[in-house]
């Protein structure tokens, strides 16, 4: 992909990255979305480069978590987290390895559709 389109794709997500990036939206709604919703929204921002977005969100997503959601992602599992009890908050580093592991899917498609 090209610098100019990276760049513009950025700029595109700017708007988005500020209200989910922001910590106490995060906190106050983010766990108020299912786990596949805030998932998209936050591999959205991370592949239009805003990290630190996409961590803030999913990072409000997850502590606000309700344990009994009837879900495990394969992350999770390979974690060893389908087990817990209680849930166990990702730190920083560990949300943004999955970030990086779900973005190929979207960043193949962005590829695909630059090309184009």
């Amino acid at each position: 992909m090209s610098a100019a389109m990276t760049s513009l794709l950025t700029q595109a997500f700017q708007p988005l990255a500020k209200v989910f990036g922001d910590a106490m939206t995060a906190g106050d709604t983010g766990s108020k979305f299912t786990c596949s919703e805030a998932d998209e929204i936050a591999l959205a921002l991370y592949v239009s480069g805003h990290e630190d977005a996409a961590v803030t969100w999913l990072h409000g997503h997850a502590i606000g978590e309700d344990w009994e959601d009837t879900h495990a992602h394969p992350y999770d599992e390979q974690q060893g987290d389908h087990d817990r009890e209680a849930p166990r908050i990702f730190n920083e580093d560990e949300i943004r390895e999955y970030l990086r592991e779900e973005s190929r899917n979207y960043l193949e498609a962005l590829f695909i559709i630059a090309k184009s």
